[in-house]
């Protein structure tokens, strides 16, 4: 056994434990060829059209809205490594199943690499003497970490995956100790992380905020500075230009880098490059030569763009907002969440916060610069997650540095204790470093146990009625156009040869408009849509939440009356499919 395998030996085996956890406890979705959520469906239809001929600059989907289609704001580099599996083992296992073994294998490449990365930092800042093995209980931590799982296991194809493992490789950068290949990989990281979804800006904007920072109070750390500012800014051109057919053309949008973006880059990297090349040598001048850069980069992209300035989805129809964006929980703050799953994902990034400040005591001196920065970035991925709960997983990979500091101290205390009472009490300690989340997540589960009992019941008849094994059933319906939840409207598309109004993904403005009025509006309004798109089908799940609140919300309405039995003469109702899926035809 080479030295190389010898030292990294622990952290494959824990990464491939890991694996066959997540291949077994997965394996109904793996079996069925079907992602977690509508995303994870719609990217496998997105994979399936580009494998099939579409084109690499075309990421309409056609059979959104048709005949135009709808455009989609995804980047096609999520789908290359799922592309390449595939077309490396179809010639072997045939297209199907190439197709499972890619959406399985790659989000558990992501983790790996993740994991590795996290632990790459914490060995470093654990120590010389504790090095290995911080190293190998972050990678542990990294592996069963409930908010990085729910994004790197077996068929979670969604781009999520891929924006973790960018954070960590950028992460991990930062403590390189080579200025010129770490800058350059940082950057590049940053680049892609941001063109795959604009999500990752705000945790961009702290990996410059700290490289800023530090080169405020130290002229030396310019270099790291100039050279991921470098990366960043030519990935972002090289990314934008060679995923965008019309250029600079483009249309603006507020939810994907686009043309006021890149000025912005453009303009802060003008200022910035050459100050950090030749720095000067006050600091007050390299601390004005920072927020000149800042506030004329966030000037030029508000006057670029002022729709922008009131986030990604700014520019939404007023009527598609209230009905279907505002109740998307992990966009909202955590306060508008549901008790469990906020208590499960948040409580590891207290136990992070608490960790930190007692690791803090527990490294060198020298070591506590390191720790800083790791801290700074949990701290302010936590105060990002309360805002915006959907960034709680990069948040989490934060944590993993000061829990594997401590939980080896725990250990290590725990060997040489002999004290029953504190060896005693170690041990719920070192429980509550590893798993918080599940632990105050199963308290909540059993405090709320009897109150959720009729609830779960018909989650469960709607969690039926919706998997793609019961979606599939339609295609027993002459081919037609769809009008479904939005939620149903991927599996549809992924499992049947129909075409469906809309979905949860919002530059379909106008399907989504017409989706919400033909249910919330009277029948006589909602027929003139129906006919407006050759609207063959109307299907439902009884328990859906969408179609809920219309009922609640729109009494006199489409859906309301025909839940009532008082359906328009123009619909037939065909009965019920799948695993209650009901059926209404328009008749023509």
């Amino acid at each position: 056994m080479n030295a190389t395998l010898r030292h990294n030996w622990p952290f494959i085996a824990l990464w491939l434990l890991a694996c066959a956890i997540l291949l077994w406890t997965g394996r109904e979705n793996i079996l069925a060829r079907a992602g977690w959520d509508p995303d994870d469906q719609l990217r496998l239809v997105q994979l399936r059209d580009f494998l099939n001929g579409q084109g690499w600059f075309d990421t309409t989907q056609y059979r959104l809205n048709p005949p135009d289609g709808a455009p989609m704001h995804w980047s096609r580099l999520v789908e290359l490594p799922l592309a390449a599996v595939i077309l490396l083992l179809s010639p072997l296992l045939g297209g199907a199943e190439a197709e499972m073994v890619a959406a399985a294998v790659i989000p558990l490449l992501y983790l790996g690499g993740t994991a590795f990365l996290l632990a790459q930092v914490a060995g470093r800042i654990g120590g010389a003497q504790n090095s290995q093995a911080v190293a190998i209980a972050a990678c542990l931590l990294a592996l069963i970490a409930p908010a990085m799982l729910i994004q790197m296991r077996p068929m979670r194809i969604d781009h999520h995956g891929a924006q973790l493992f960018c954070a960590a490789l950028g992460f991990a950068s930062l403590f390189w100790p080579q200025v010129r290949r770490a800058g350059l990989v940082l950057g590049a990281s940053l680049a892609v992380w941001v063109h795959i979804s604009l999500e990752g800006a705000p945790i961009t904007l702290a990996f410059f905020l700290a490289l800023g920072w530090r080169w405020i109070g130290d002229a030396g750390q310019g270099q790291r500075l100039f050279w991921t500012l470098t990366s960043f800014a030519l990935a972002s051109l090289l990314l934008f230009f060679g995923t965008q057919a019309d250029g600079l053309a483009v249309a603006q949008y507020c939810d994907t880098l686009s043309p006021a973006h890149l000025y912005a880059i453009l303009l802060a990297s003008a200022v910035l490059l050459p100050a950090t090349r030749w720095p000067p040598l006050s600091g007050k001048m390299r601390l004005a030569i920072v927020l000149l850069a800042g506030s004329g980069a966030l000037a030029l992209l508000l006057w670029s763009n002022p729709v922008c300035a009131k986030g990604a989805f700014a520019d939404l129809d007023p009527v598609v907002r209230d009905y279907w964006y505002a109740n998307i929980r992990e966009g909202l703050p955590v306060w508008h969440q549901k008790l469990q799953p906020a208590v499960t994902l948040m409580l590891p990034l207290l136990s992070g916060l608490v960790a930190l400040g007692v690791a803090w005591r527990l490294v060198s001196a020298d070591k506590r610069g390191d720790l800083g920065l790791a801290g700074f970035f949990l701290i302010y991925g936590s105060l990002l997650s309360l805002l915006v709960f959907r960034t709680v997983s990069v948040a989490t990979a934060f944590t993993i540095v000061p829990l594997a500091i401590c939980l080896v101290a725990a250990f290590r205390r725990y060997r040489s204790e002999r004290n029953i009472v504190i060896r005693l009490a170690l041990v719920p300690l070192a429980f509550a470093i590893i798993a918080p989340g599940l632990i105050g997540g199963a308290l909540v589960a059993r405090l709320n146990h009897s109150a959720a009992e009729g609830a779960n019941g018909q989650s469960r008849a709607n969690a039926a009625c919706e998997k793609t094994g019961s979606v599939a059933a339609l295609n027993a319906l002459p081919k037609g156009n769809i009008v479904a939840p939005f939620n149903l409207g991927p599996a549809i598309l992924l499992t049947t040869q129909h075409s469906v109004l809309a979905s949860s993904h919002h530059r379909n403005r106008t399907g989504m408009r017409d989706q919400i009025d033909l249910f919330r509006l009277l029948p006589g309004q909602a027929g003139a849509i129906i006919a407006r798109h050759q609207i063959d089908y109307i299907v439902a799940c009884p328990d859906e939440a969408e179609m809920k609140q219309y009922r609640r919300r729109a009494p006199t309405g489409l859906w309301a009356r025909i839940e009532a039995g008082d359906a328009p003469q123009w619909l037939s109702y065909r009965g019920k499919m799948g695993s209650g899926l009901m059926v209404w035809q328009v008749r023509r």
